[in-house]
């Protein structure tokens, strides 16, 4: 794993969510590495050493209900200071993405089912940074 490279934190306990993502950023971002974490406390315990992810992309790890305090926790934490994070969520709730926005989230994604959408949202997570990054400049 080259650790000079920029990367992006996908926290989603299920693999195959990881390996279609895998597939998006290999296929459209390929200057950006993405890691895989099964678990919010894997994922805060490696940024605490080491380098710091260009985004995060919350998904899966956070138990029902608690999006919100995980939310503001990542917010807070010194991992995600002035790093764009990303709600992802099955279904589209007005609500949720209110809340999530509100509170500090970049954006509110749907997850994506083809390959198009996964294009459309690789292209614009991966280009929080620098749009150059992915070759859209």
């Amino acid at each position: 794993m080259n650790t000079d490279k920029a990367w992006i934190a996908l926290l989603d306990e299920d693999e195959d969510d990881f390996l279609f993502w895998q597939h998006g950023f290999r296929s459209w971002a390929g200057a950006v590495e993405l890691k895989w974490f099964k678990s919010a406390e894997s994922f805060l315990s490696e940024t605490a050493t080491g380098p710091k992810p260009i985004a995060v992309v919350l998904d899966g790890v956070v138990p029902s209900g608690e999006e919100e305090a995980w939310l503001s926790t990542f917010l807070a934490n010194d991992c995600c200071q002035n790093t764009p994070i990303y709600m992802l969520t099955g279904q589209f709730n007005e609500d949720d993405q209110q809340i999530y926005l509100a509170l500090g989230a970049t954006g509110y994604l749907i997850k994506p089912t083809s390959g198009e959408e996964l294009q459309r949202i690789v292209v614009k997570v991966s280009g929080s940074q620098s749009t150059a990054s992915v070759g859209l400049e």
